[in-house]
This record gives structure tokens, sequence and C-alpha cells, in this order.
């Protein structure tokens, strides 16, 4: 894949260049100083632990034939190399990528979906239904999935180094759609950065990541510049219920809207919500059309309504999708159903803020099930002013709470504890219903052993998640397969 130097800096806001050569040939781009070879351009990104700049020698040294950067280089650019000095190194590694791939963004017409929760079960539906019909890839949390096989997710959003060049694999799999997570990481990183979506969807804005944003604010303000800023996707979809939705509404009137509460572009009437899955009738452009869905809980039907919207807004008829949307079970670790032919219900689900404590608990009381029994953590290294809210809510609807570690990654459980605690009520309205254990096999094992018919357990936190992060490693963890294998241990006792 040849290119010419002045095909991949055409426009880009370069602040001083050294030996410029436009005719100049080159291999690859990279921002890895220990993958360049001989005749590659390398960009030196500023990173959180690494600062690429600081490599610049060492790229040169292995023949690199370009080199990017934005400070003042501590060394000598030789003749032999240009160098070139832009305003942001990350910013512009995306759009020379781009560049050097055929723009498979032209290509590919991509759906962006961004928000602190509802972002994976929206795109793992929307994939779904596309796919029926088209050629159709998607990247997120759970994993990336194109047309020839998955691979393991490493990031929701993949940096573009990766992202680039699978969008270009896409064209080659003839890939017509391609619905992505978008996360604030990866908006603030620019790993998305000049990419030009079809549709971008805001699902919700609610307290997370604030170890990484500071505040809420600058977290808003990261999600805001997907839809104003470089490159703005040409249609736009906002979830009306969410105060931080309806800013965004204010500002880009052009927007469509979407809401489970009351009248939007897009809403719904007839809700009917139940541990097995919901109905509820849709209502846009002066039609009204039932769908249902295996999912439950009030969010999941606003998921399923985003995703509905985004297809309409996509030029489809609905009618063609409602049989395929019914028949889509579980998604791994989002409200997944474990076990059957217990009188009692156990749900696995990534739920791991605040919020989402509070949509699933909520939704669940309304459903007046007998008791509800809540297994959480909060994961080490990450928001902590999140801790005492999580267990707040636990209590507020639980009946039992038993609290555990999540990923504590080089935090001391117990100091997790310690912060968690501070959200327990006082005086305890229920003297034994709230249990600490650290172990989270145990405390998933504690809350089976304590199920009674007509009961709801909700082992929440890590959803999908095969491992459990202590320190600087990785141990196999799956809640799935604790709870399953809890459950058959518990039949067997009872049929013993």
């Amino acid at each position: 894949m040849r290119k010419r130097l002045d095909d991949l800096f055409k426009g880009l806001p370069i602040l001083e260049k050294y030996h410029w050569d436009p005719k100049r040939i080159f291999n690859k781009v990279t921002s890895d100083s220990r993958a360049v070879e001989s005749g590659d351009i390398f960009v030196a990104c500023p990173g959180t632990r690494m600062d690429g700049h600081d490599f610049l020698g060492q790229a040169i040294y292995a023949k690199a034939s370009v080199v990017v950067f934005e400070k003042e280089p501590e060394i000598t650019i030789p003749p032999h190399v240009t160098g070139v000095r832009v305003r942001d190194a990350k910013a512009a590694l995306a759009v020379i990528l781009n560049r050097f791939y055929d723009g498979p963004d032209q290509k590919v017409k991509l759906i962006g979906v961004t928000g602190t929760n509802g972002k994976t079960t929206t795109t793992y539906l929307l994939h779904r239904l596309l796919r029926e019909k088209f050629p159709t890839a998607s990247l997120g949390t759970l994993w990336y999935e194109l047309p020839s096989g998955k691979a393991v997710s490493v990031n929701t959003t993949p940096g573009s180094e990766v992202l680039i060049p699978m969008l270009h694999q896409m064209v080659q799999e003839g890939v017509q759609y391609c619905v992505m997570e978008v996360s604030s990481h990866a908006i603030s990183q620019k790993r998305v950065h000049g990419l030009e979506f079809e549709l971008g969807v805001f699902t919700q804005l609610t307290q997370d990541h604030l170890d990484f944003h500071h505040s809420m604010e600058e977290y808003f303000q990261t999600k805001r510049s997907f839809f104003t800023g470089f490159a703005a996707p040409r249609k736009m979809l906002f979830n009306k219920d969410c105060a931080y939705g309806r800013r965004l509404i204010e500002e880009l009137p052009q927007a469509k809207t979407f809401s489970v509460l009351g009248e939007a572009d897009y809403y719904v009437k007839d809700l009917q919500m139940s541990f097995q899955g919901s109905r509820f009738v849709m209502c846009y452009r002066g039609q009204e059309l039932p769908f249902q869905i295996r999912l439950p809980m009030r969010y999941n039907i606003s998921n399923a309504l985003a995703v509905l919207s985004s297809i309409d807004l996509l030029g489809f008829d609905l009618k063609d999708f409602r049989g395929a949307l019914e028949e889509i079970p579980a998604i791994p670790g989002r409200m997944e159903r474990i076990g059957t032919g217990m009188d009692y219900t156990v749900f696995v689900d990534y739920a791991h803020t605040p919020d989402a404590f509070e949509q699933v608990l909520h939704d669940a009381k309304q459903m007046d099930p007998k008791r509800i029994i809540t297994v959480f953590g909060c994961g080490g290294d990450r928001d902590r002013g999140k801790r005492p809210l999580m267990t707040r809510a636990a209590c507020r609807y639980s009946d039992v709470v038993i609290m555990t570690s999540d990923n504590p990654r080089s935090e001391d459980p117990e100091d997790i504890f310690c912060e968690m605690r501070t959200g327990l009520p006082h005086p305890l309205s229920v003297p034994g219903s709230i249990y600490e254990i650290q172990d989270r096999q145990e405390a998933i094992e504690k809350a089976i052993s304590l199920a009674k018919t007509g009961d709801v357990i909700f082992v929440l936190g890590k959803g999908h998640e095969d491992y459990q992060i202590l320190g600087d490693g990785k141990i196999p963890f799956s809640d799935r397969e604790v709870v399953e294998s809890a459950l058959k241990r518990r039949s067997r006792v009872f049929l013993s």
C-alpha cells in the first residue's frame, strides 16, 4: 500500500517541517518504536505511562523514514529523515492511518454508540439486527466481530492502529455496516478522530470514570465532542430521558430523540415488564408498532428503543426486523438469566455504576419479587466516589446485600470495603441483612444458599468477564460459571 507523503499530510495543521520530501515513499505507520522498520513513519504520541517522544532516537536508529511529533525534538533530525511537528500527534496518527488505508470509513457505514451505560447492549442488538440483512461488523466490550470471525476485545474501542486496519479488513470482506461502542477514553485519546460516522447514538451519562475525567462536566464535554468535533456524525440520536441528553438536544436540535418516559421522535407506551422479558408499543412518525424482547427492565426497553430508532433513521422498515429482535436471547453478562427449573431467579449483570444499580434494582422492586439478594463489589484503582453510592443503592432496594471483591487491582480489598461501608444505612434496617465476604466465589455461593421461593438474585459488576484482576495479574474467574456450579451443587443436595 504505497502512498506519498503529500497524500497523508494534506490539510493537516503542521507546525514545522524538517527535510520535507513530498515524494518520499514509506511502508507503514506506527506509534510503537519497537515495531519501526526501515522506511516506516513513526508517530510519537504522549501517553499516560510513557511518552513516544522519548523514543524518537530509537525510531531513527531503526531507519524510520518519517518521524512525527508534538514537542520540539531534543535530538537532531538527520537529513535522510523527514520530521513533522504537529499540534496533536494522536489526532494526526488517526488521520494519517485512515488515509494510508484509503479511507475505509468512506466505504463502511459506521454507527457509533456512546454513553455510560447501554453501549454494549445497544451495539449488540443493532449488530444482530443489521447482520440479518447485510454483511455487518461489531466492535465493543464483548468482542470484535467481523463476518470472518470474532477476536478478543482488548479495549471497548480499539486504538486507531488496530481500529483502522480492521476497518480496512471489513472493506475487503464486503462489510456494509460497522456498529461500534465509542468510549469516553477513545474520544479523549483521539482513537476515532476524523472518522466519518453515518449515525451517532447517545444512550445516557451518569457517574463513572471520574478517576480519568475528574468531573462530570469534563466527562460530558468529552462525550459531547463526539457529536460536535472534527467530523460530527451525519445523523444523531439522543436519549431525552437523560439530563445530559437534553443538553445535547438543545445544542443540536437537528438530532432525533427517543424516550421511555414521555413523548419524543421515538417513544413507547403500554410497557409491560417481567423477569422473563418486556413488551411495549413503539410510537414513531405517526405509526404504532408492538414489540417484545427477552430482556427484562425498563432500561433495556430504552436500549431496544435506541436500536429500533437507529434502524428507522438508517432508512429501513422496522416491520422487517421485528421477528429477529424478538428471537435474540440473553446478551452475555447483560441481565443474563442463569439456570432454569428453580423457584427463584438468578441474573448476572455488568452494572458497575450507581445509576446502573438504581436502574436494575428499582425496576426489580417494581416486579414484586419475594426478596432481592444483591452481590456486588467495587473495582480498585477506579472512581472511588462511586463506592458509597453503589452500596447505598444496593441497600435501598435489596433485602440481602453481600459485599465482596470485584477487580481490586493494586488496591487492598479491605481499603475498598472501608469506602463501600460509608454507604451503609445507620442503623441497619434489618440486622443480619448485610454480609461482607471478600472471596467473590464464596459470596456468590452464599447468595445461592440463601435463596428461597420467589427470590431474585443479582450478581453485579463483572458480567461477561472471565477473569479477576489482582495486583498486576489476572486469574480465571467467571461469575456465570460460579453461579452455574453453585446451582448444580444446590440441586444435587435437594435431589439426594
